[in-house]
């Protein structure tokens, strides 16, 4: 008899509450089996299961997603439109205000893995939590950037700021041959070199939120076990 995929199988037992998790489980089983496999067949069939291990993630984490984008698009927003000496135009906010960025990331990832262990009753129901936060949050810049890159750099290439530093990178830091340089199309080479600015900013932040991940996930979670323990015992108590 065919069985979804194990890790799917066992990212579901994770994202599920106790009480729900044998109902729910058995109900996708079932549709697996009856439903998908004699319509879809069993590549199709294990799409459409892990599509529904990832819609419930979403369903259940989605709202500690919404912050982290947006302060990333905003951190993103305002590192491209700078004034033509360089300074951000978040450099005119309070220290305090400025370093509360960094914070609010750690306390969310913290607050999303404390949620998920205390939900699932599981520690690793929180490090799923924390992980499945690091993979859309870092596609969904991947899909940011991608989207941006062209309407970003025809800003950026009117700015002396981004030109100096083009310029720098190109003649300076790197041989020009490294890079294609051709003096008669700047434009191109300056869109290649934003391009791989983003490549690069986007590997940096990937290892940053998946070591915050890691490290924001274990402490949440063991957080948010502990809580679940201490009110399951209140609740005998009682």
């Amino acid at each position: 008899m065919s069985n979804p995929p194990a890790v799917a199988r066992a990212l579901l037992h994770l994202l599920l509450p106790v009480e729900m998790r044998d109902t729910v489980s058995g109900d996708l089983l079932e549709e697996y089996r009856a439903g998908r496999i004699p319509k879809l067949g069993q590549l199709q069939a294990n799409l459409w299961y892990w599509r529904q291990v990832g819609g419930m993630w979403l369903r259940s984490y989605w709202w500690f997603v919404v912050p982290i984008v947006v302060l990333l698009v905003v951190h993103d927003i305002f590192n491209t439109f700078r004034t033509s000496s360089g300074a951000s135009y978040l450099d005119g906010l309070p220290t305090l205000a400025r370093a509360m960025s960094p914070l609010v990331a750690v306390g969310v990832f913290a607050l999303a893995a404390a949620y998920g262990s205390a939900r699932t009753q599981r520690w690793a129901g929180g490090f799923v939590a924390a992980l499945g936060m690091f993979v859309i949050v870092w596609l969904f810049m991947a899909v940011w950037w991608n989207v941006t890159l062209y309407p970003f750099a025809q800003v950026q290439k009117a700015n002396p700021y981004w030109i100096q530093a083009w310029q720098w990178s190109t003649h300076r830091a790197h041989p020009p041959s490294f890079l294609g340089f051709n003096p008669d199309t700047p434009d191109e080479t300056f869109l290649r070199w934003i391009f791989w600015d983003n490549v690069g900013g986007l590997f940096f932040l990937g290892m940053s939120m998946l070591i915050l991940a890691i490290v924001c996930g274990g402490v949440g979670s063991t957080l948010g076990l502990i809580a679940a323990r201490r009110r399951s015992t209140a609740m005998r108590k009682d």
